[in-house]
């Protein structure tokens, strides 16, 4: 309700008390009105100050407002090793163009929870089987400089060792920023075929050391970039990775990389964001939450697709639901705020 200037209720007031014509039973002028509160006062509601609340503070003309706050809200972040194939049969056009999809990956994901970090097999300096060297990147937030920086200096060269390169994630030491941190974690996984180095390994030496990562806190999923050889050993990586890729994307051009990439970093950013403890005077059983300034309204079960909910009994932890958790993972979203001590508004 839109409040009304005390200095106009007052003349509001002097302007009926001159006319002298009404006869109400409020006990303030003798002619009717038309309200129909039973205290002393020229308004229409039930406590005795001059104000049209409803409430006996007398102290302001509009009506109560809730306790809002505005709360930080933020969510951890998610890491991400980029292990990218750079043997030779990656030469060329190849290469460009997954420089390129990685380029494109990190700039549509900047906003977003994910944190990258980049290895390659074979190793960038040390070439043919080689994967001993340390990790080039590890994961951690603000890396797309020096990620680009990375690649631009290297050239598709020599062998692949696959199963040696993956492994080298078991060790938490590798690459600690990624592997040792309690975060959702995974390895994407860029290649274009098969172990090339170690043709005693069979499927389920991969199956094995997969599903080792897996138990680790690693998650892998794979794209296959222009796979020339036998699949197999793809397939078997995705199929144990412990997401929903249980098979590799296959992409053979620049466009379905791009969109294999962005399926990828779509999936795994979060949407569960942590809620920094209100003032002790709002109630946390009252909150809103803003995309920029639109009002996102809750939705219990997600049934309509957007919207949000609680994550966890404590109402410590939001989720916002697919299509809402779209928009944050798109870069559309510039800033994301929560309100407390105001009426849920619910969808």
């Amino acid at each position: 309700m839109k409040s009304i200037p005390r200095t106009f209720c007052l003349l509001c007031a002097i302007a009926a008390l001159g006319c002298g014509v009404d006869t109400d039973d409020d006990g303030n002028n003798p002619g009717p009105d038309t309200d129909t509160d039973t205290d002393t006062d020229s308004d229409t509601d039930v406590d005795s100050d001059t104000d049209s609340d409803g409430d006996a503070d007398g102290g302001d003309t509009s009506s109560e407002v809730c306790d809002e706050q505005i709360i930080t809200i933020y969510n951890d972040p998610v890491e991400v090793m980029i292990l990218m194939d750079h043997s030779s049969s990656m030469a060329g056009e190849n290469w460009n163009i997954a420089r390129n999809a990685v380029y494109n990956l990190m700039e549509t994901f900047a906003a977003t929870s994910l944190e990258f970090g980049l290895d390659t097999l074979p190793d960038a300096t040390d070439f043919d089987c080689g994967v001993a060297a340390p990790v080039i990147i590890d994961c951690g937030p603000d890396h797309q400089t020096a990620i680009t920086e990375a690649l631009t200096g290297i050239e598709p060269t020599y062998s692949t060792p696959l199963y040696d390169a993956m492994y080298n994630f078991v060790d938490p030491d590798y690459a600690p920023g990624c592997t040792a941190v309690p975060n959702d974690k995974y390895i994407l996984l860029l290649a274009d075929g098969e172990e090339y180095c170690n043709s005693a390994l069979l499927i389920s030496d991969f199956v094995s050391m997969t599903s080792l990562l897996v138990e680790l806190g690693v998650k892998v999923i794979v794209v296959g970039f222009n796979v020339v050889v036998d699949s197999e050993q793809l397939n078997a990586i995705a199929a144990n990775g412990g997401t929903e890729f249980t098979t590799y994307l296959n992409a053979s051009d620049e466009a379905s990389l791009n969109e294999a990439l962005t399926t990828i970093g779509t999936s795994i950013v979060s949407c569960i964001f942590n809620i920094d403890a209100p003032d002790a005077s709002a109630n946390p059983d009252l909150v809103n939450f803003y995309f920029d300034e639109d009002l996102v309204y809750m939705d219990d079960d997600c049934s309509s697709g957007s919207g949000w909910r609680w994550a966890n009994e404590e109402h410590t932890q939001v989720e916002f639901c697919p299509d809402s958790c779209d928009l944050i993972a798109n870069g559309d979203v510039g800033e994301i705020k929560a309100t407390f001590g105001c009426q849920t508004i619910i969808e």
